[in-house]
């Protein structure tokens, strides 16, 4: 078995460097791995060590599935005091600089664990799964809700259980659906609605047709166009509440390439995670 670097997750070459560190033995891909750890605090060791085994078991499932396996994976690690998390601009970078690191005619799994999260980061990251040449695996073991689903619907297979769940992707606006502050204006006469929420039903006509309209272009190739843009209308036009779970079954009589089966090493992946601390889905800001 490969062995890898605590620190940086290489491959360890020879012997490597061994320290002892608070009496144990670690064997390091280079000096500077050893150093570099040896300076980290207690919270950075662990962050350092869990990335490592991290590191490992993504590499045995790239080797199992003959892919590149990137991750989206919105829980709270141990070494942090925060619980807030949802597809931000940092995970765009992070998502399409892996992405395009992978060679065109090397098929991507993509990881996806998320309550959804910012608009323009969720369409970033769905482009660029549409976009890959080779083949893309979106994995849902458990949810990818919201923004989430928006980049599920991108994929050329999304992989689920029966009780893993996508979601509507209508954007919220102020944590107010969209369809909500259209249907306003149709309630209330003019004269008794302020002036802010006239201005955000019309945001949120515009953002309702926007992601409509990049939902349409997702499904292109992958249902008739009158099917793709039923379904689009339905999944973005607030017909459901933004938590409304999308099941196996669901996704399947949508239409989607969806299939059952989450490969062992997810679960193992899962493992290194802190669970029950984390943002719930229908919180969601997309």
């Amino acid at each position: 078995m490969t062995e890898r670097c605590i620190y940086c997750g290489m491959e360890i070459e020879d012997k490597g460097v061994v320290r002892k560190i608070d009496g144990e033995e670690i064997k390091f891909c280079s000096q500077h791995c050893a150093v570099m750890f040896e300076g980290l605090e207690k919270k950075g060791r662990m962050k350092a060590a869990i990335m490592g085994e991290r590191a490992e078991i993504i590499s045995r499932l790239e080797e199992e599935r003959g892919t590149k396996v990137i991750t989206l994976i919105h829980r709270r690690e141990p070494w942090e005091d925060k619980d807030e998390r949802y597809i931000s601009i940092e995970d765009t970078e992070h998502v399409l600089m892996r992405i395009r690191q992978t060679p065109g005619d090397k098929d991507v799994d993509l990881i996806l664990h998320t309550p959804g999260g910012l608009v323009l980061a969720a369409e970033m990251i769905a482009m660029a799964v549409k976009n890959h040449p080779a083949k893309v695996s979106v994995i849902v073991p458990f949810y990818a809700m919201s923004g989430g689903t928006l980049i599920a619907l991108a994929a050329d297979e999304i992989i689920m259980e029966k009780d893993s769940v996508l979601g509507p992707v209508d954007p919220q606006l102020g944590g107010v659906p969209a369809g909500a502050l259209i249907s306003l204006l149709g309630k209330k006469p003019p004269e008794s609605i302020s002036d802010d929420n006239i201005m955000l039903s019309e945001e949120a006509r515009k953002g309702i047709l926007r992601v409509q309209k990049l939902v349409e272009w997702l499904l292109r190739d992958k249902m008739e166009k009158e099917k793709a843009k039923k379904l689009a209308e339905f999944l973005t036009g607030g017909y459901t509440t933004h938590d409304t779970p999308i099941v196996f079954e669901v996704a399947k009589g949508f239409d989607l390439n969806v299939k059952q089966g989450i490969p062992e090493r997810v679960y193992e992946l899962f493992r290194t995670f802190e669970f029950g601390a984390c943002s719930r889905p229908q919180y969601a800001r997309y």
